[in-house]
């Protein structure tokens, strides 16, 4: 609450309603909004660390495509290239990631894009959701199991499906939960 000559509180809605226009309003408390959510969910399961370089499962909890079910992989996601049809555009995930990165979902305040890859909770190999931010999430590079380590997990589940080795679901929930688990599970020790 803000104060006018200490007798009377005044919310910052109120104050900025009087301050800006109706427009500049808006943008300002939607940008205020998503930065208190961003850094009140990231703060709320912990930053990343070298121990916990997983999403935070308040902003990435993962996110399928309802295009990709069991009955249809060998249409869709076991065809070599699909992944490539549905992949968002480098604009569309750069600025997401920088979005993320500045909104406190970064590495030790370690905000060089470069560091960072925008990556698929749920890979689109295995029937991720292409576009939804609830899947993708700026996954750092210098960490002990970092992108590099799950990409070879995403390709692992990706052939144990295509294969009829595992189901889609099961690959799915590989990766729903800590990645780093079915790693061990699938691959074997971590690196």
């Amino acid at each position: 609450m803000l104060t006018r000559n200490k007798t009377k509180a005044i919310s910052w809605e109120s104050y900025l309603t009087k301050k800006l226009s109706r427009k500049s309003f808006v943008i300002t408390a939607g940008f205020l909004t998503a930065a208190t959510i961003g850094l009140a969910a990231c703060s709320a399961n912990g930053p990343y660390t070298e121990a916990n370089g997983l999403p935070n499962p308040l902003l990435t909890p993962g996110v399928l495509n309802p295009a990709v079910t069991q009955a249809n992989i060998h249409s869709n996601i076991c065809i070599v290239g699909w992944t490539a049809t549905v992949r968002p555009p480098v604009s569309y995930t750069n600025q997401l990631k920088y979005n993320q990165l500045h909104s406190g979902y970064n590495l030790n305040g370690d905000t060089n894009m470069k560091d960072y890859e925008e990556d698929h909770q749920v890979p689109l190999e295995v029937g991720g959701n292409p576009t939804d931010p609830k899947n993708l999430w700026p996954e750092p590079h210098n960490i002990k199991y970092g992108s590099y380590v799950k990409d070879q997990l995403e390709n692992q589940m990706h052939h144990l499906v295509c294969t009829g080795a595992i189901s889609l679901k099961t690959a799915q929930s590989a990766f729903l939960g800590n990645w780093e688990n079915a790693y061990q599970k699938y691959i074997g020790k971590l690196p």
